[in-house]
């Protein structure tokens, strides 16, 4: 007999937040125990909402759909925006039941708004061709001889991934969003996604950074994920210095000092793979991206996060290639492979990836130094 899943709600100086840390719920077979976090931003009697999550099948008759509903009507709200951050199904599997029964305006940024309506774009060349990039040549960097393989198998966007909903309109960086008497200030974070969205409240300093902190990430492969995005994406969320905190996918944080160090060590995550990347290829001469990868992450490798740790390697090693720190070379064997290059070599005596990056962290003091944006 299936278990009803439990889901907490948490006040928080701008109304309500129901947390999405993986492992809490079991809304699917295929990905168990994911789901996102949901947000209500409350004043006079109006709603902002950001991804109303994911879609609860009916034998949780009690899930986070209708925890979702119920916190709307029992506060007799008015819906008033459904902000949806980014296109990916553990965010977008309520929106459309939710936008139809509250009558509330989707909003989403201009990049992320096509795949937004239409999630099979996901399955397509053309989506990656239109952030500049291509199947065939990802493909080639990653060593794989079908180029179809890069993209989202349509089987899986099938039965899980494809909600597609309708949005009204889009909106930029900078906008503000107005709900009662405050006034939410809208920000452009892409990385995870191109057009993934953050939502800043200044008067209570409360930031809604979604995905900005999920690890590994980016999880889509460069173009559709670029490291240089994600990282001055978090910087920007690090220069608000915000009072409050909230995760996609983990619990929220208060206190500034808290949050500080929370968002520094997202941070650090990047930096510091990028630092065991070039030791690596300075070690051993030329890698693979899939050979860096099992030595970068020899621990995740053994839960199911599917292509997502190798496309970050992907995305990073893209960065340092942009920065001249590594290059594209031929193997004999024919394999595609990297090398780092004079400008990317590291320190004499710079600590390696014995271990795998998980547990490798010696160098976390130093890279804390590198948060500021000088590197």
């Amino acid at each position: 007999m299936a278990t009803k899943p439990l889901w907490a709600t948490v006040e928080t100086p701008d109304g309500i937040v129901i947390p999405g840390p993986h492992g809490v719920s079991a809304e699917s077979e295929l990905y168990p125990g994911i789901s996102s976090m949901v947000a209500f931003i409350i004043s006079g009697g109006e709603a902002i909402m950001t991804d109303p999550g994911m879609r609860t099948r009916s034998e949780y008759p009690s899930g986070v759909l209708d925890e979702v509903c119920g916190i709307l009507d029992r506060r007799n709200l008015r819906l008033k925006y459904i902000v949806q951050t980014h296109w990916h199904f553990d965010h977008t599997g309520n929106t459309r039941y939710v936008k139809e029964r509250y009558g509330a305006e989707v909003l989403c940024h201009p990049k992320e708004r096509a795949i937004i309506e239409d999630p099979m774009l996901a399955t397509r060349p053309e989506y990656v061709e239109s952030f500049g990039g291509s199947v065939e040549e990802i493909a080639e960097d990653l060593n794989l001889e079908d180029p179809s393989a890069v993209l989202v198998p349509e089987d899986t966007m099938r039965g899980h991934w494809n909600h597609p909903v309708g949005v009204d309109r889009t909106v930029e960086d900078g906008e503000v969003l107005e709900v009662g008497d405050l006034e939410i200030r809208v920000m452009h974070t892409p990385g995870h996604t191109p057009g993934h969205l953050s939502l800043y409240n200044p008067s209570s300093e409360s930031l809604y950074l979604v995905d900005v902190m999920y690890w590994p990430t980016p999880i889509h492969p460069h173009p559709l994920g670029k490291a240089d995005e994600q990282i001055e994406s978090v910087r920007k969320c690090l220069a608000l210095e915000a009072e409050y905190l909230f995760p996609g996918h983990e619990l929220p944080r208060s206190g500034r000092q808290d949050t500080k160090d929370y968002l520094e060590d997202v941070l650090v995550k990047q930096l510091q793979l990028e630092r065991r990347l070039l030791v690596l290829l300075d070690r051993h001469g030329t890698l693979t991206i899939p050979e860096l990868h099992a030595e970068t992450f020899v621990i995740k490798e053994r839960y199911d996060y599917g292509p997502y740790s190798l496309n970050c390697v992907h995305s990073h090693v893209r960065r340092l290639l942009q920065q001249r720190k590594v290059a594209r070379v031929k193997r004999d064997d024919g394999q595609v492979a990297w090398a780092v290059t004079e400008e990317g070599r590291p320190p004499q005596g710079a600590s390696g990836v014995v271990g795998g990056h998980e547990r490798a962290m010696e160098e976390v003091p130093l890279l804390k130094g590198l948060v500021t944006g000088r590197e």
